[in-house]
């Protein structure tokens, strides 16, 4: 049962999209896991403890944004070129991708593939803090039916080297790199792969342009588990220059340029231009602002790709909570758990409707149940969370737009649990219990005991030039009203970012 037969998984639970590759023979070990038995609770958990340790609350987010730029840096993987004897394919061209393993901390990344083709370009692009010491560089010849093949390698010295990019040299331009890929024994030059690392304001600028260009820097390991994030304060008046927004001109198309409000309480109705608009909804959440500045843009299945509520960049920001009971949050907090990963597709080219995918990381199953190690064999891989049990979508409006949930209530999950009993016995019957167990902890109980249909309103506050809307001073009003049961954040809000 390699892969943890996650195909029979996946088809029970009615996940039929799978925003990754499925699990198959990796390269950094050569089977998925066999026979494992996967518990669903421990889905999502992010290392609690390390988060504790890091601080969950920073209470001055200019102070830390500056910080950031200083103690962090973006390592791109770029062009590469193998030659075609050292390709494991007699009879086509490599169909290449890149893993890179950052040192000391052990994250690993992958890039996409590139099929077919003994040149081109990985794309693969990744924060990295200044305590890392070097990364090595590993290109894979993809395999259908055997292990990847690793044609070669090579290590890069990065910003606590002494022998990587110089502090004058990585914060202003940075630093470019053409490095040799040699075999596994390090006799043969099988072709080349290029990198460069740049930190301080040169690396919010590169995040800025390949976000343009809808490439997702990546932030998270291929675990999900290495990984500490904090809350940040930032102030409710100054979001264009705090959170990550896609700008005018990006491939993201236009109407998720800028920042957006979720008002989840319908404050800001009735609208004058649309009377009859109503908001739909006995509960929400507290969050405030959602932006798709630190996403990709994937033109193929049209998905703004890879927001998370609870994780963010080290830099910026896309996704904001009220401030709580001592400064912190606590629905932000029990992202913890769950954290995962969601994706934005529009269902056709006129861009006027939205499904909200929400995917969950099989590796940060695997890292957090079997080891981090087991967790790394695997290819990034995500199954979808069923529409039957959490369907969210969006309607575009002249306005903005209009925000649908639709939860299943407990006695229709009840469903699945049977079943996977009656497919798998109880251990794997169980998983579906957990999973929604961790659902729960992240919604209100009456949300999932009962089920929800709502409807919010969703509006554009800051556009992709970075100007303020009309939409923007009842934001603010909102924002900074000062209520005690949600928000006690005096005119801050939060939002998550990678620490370590």
């Amino acid at each position: 049962m390699k892969g943890l037969n996650l195909l029979s998984l996946c088809a029970v639970y009615g996940a039929s999209t799978w925003a990754h590759e499925q699990c198959n023979p990796g390269p950094l070990g050569e089977e998925c896991a066999d026979e494992a038995k996967v518990s669903l609770l421990q889905l999502g958990r992010q290392a609690a403890a390390r988060g504790r340790d890091a601080g969950h609350s920073h209470s001055n987010a200019t102070e830390g944004a500056t910080d950031a730029l200083n103690e962090w840096a973006i390592l791109s993987i770029t062009h590469y070129r193998v030659k075609e004897e050292h390709t494991s394919d007699w009879f086509s061209r490599a169909d290449v991708y890149a893993r890179v393993k950052v040192h000391p901390s052990g994250k690993g990344y992958a890039s996409k593939m590139i099929v077919n083709k003994n040149k081109g370009n990985v794309d693969l692009h990744l924060y990295v803090p200044r305590s890392a010491t070097s990364a090595t560089i590993d290109l894979y010849d993809q395999d259908d039916v055997f292990s990847d093949y690793l044609m070669g390698s090579v290590n890069l010295p990065l910003l606590s080297n002494p022998n990587g990019c110089a502090q004058y040299q990585v914060g202003n331009t940075g630093c470019d790199y053409t490095l040799s890929i040699h075999r596994a024994d390090g006799t043969r030059d099988i072709g080349t792969v290029s990198a460069s690392v740049i930190s301080g304001k040169g690396m919010q600028t590169r995040a800025r342009e390949l976000n343009y260009r809808g490439v997702l820097v990546l932030f998270e390991d291929i675990t999900r588990t290495k990984d500490t994030m904090a809350s940040f304060s930032i102030k409710s008046v100054d979001i264009e220059q705090e959170l990550s927004y896609a700008r005018a001109g990006s491939v993201i198309p236009e109407s998720f340029h800028g920042i957006f409000w979720m008002d989840q309480r319908g404050v800001h109705l009735p609208l004058p231009s649309d009377p009859g608009y109503k908001h739909v909804c006995n509960v929400s959440a507290t969050e405030i602002l959602v932006s798709y500045g630190a996403a990709g843009w994937n033109p193929e299945t049209l998905c703004v790709e890879g927001l998370r509520q609870y994780g963010g960049p080290p830099i910026g920001g896309q996704w904001t909570w009220f401030m709580q009971e001592g400064g912190e949050s606590r629905s932000w907090a029990k992202g913890e758990e769950w954290n995962a990963k969601y994706d934005f597709c529009f269902r056709d080219k006129t861009f006027q409707e939205v499904d909200v995918y929400v995917g969950v990381s099989v590796n940060h199953i695997m890292g957090e149940t079997l080891g981090n190690a087991l967790g790394s064999w695997t290819k990034d891989t995500y199954i979808t969370v069923p529409r039957v049990i959490n369907n969210v979508k969006m309607n575009k409006k002249p306005w903005g737009w209009d925000r649908e949930t639709t939860i299943a209530p407990e006695a229709f999950r009840s469903v699945i649990k049977v079943t996977f009993m009656e497919q798998f016995g109880t251990t794997l019957g169980n998983a579906a219990e957990s999973l929604m167990a961790v659902f729960s902890g992240y919604l209100q109980e009456d949300m999932m005991r009962n089920g929800i249909a709502c409807n919010y309103p969703v509006f554009q506050i800051i556009d992709g030039h970075g100007r303020r809307t009309e939409h923007f001073q009842a934001y603010l009003d909102w924002a900074t009203n000062g209520r005690a049961d949600i928000n006690t954040g005096n005119g801050s809000q939060l939002v998550g970012r990678q620490v370590g």
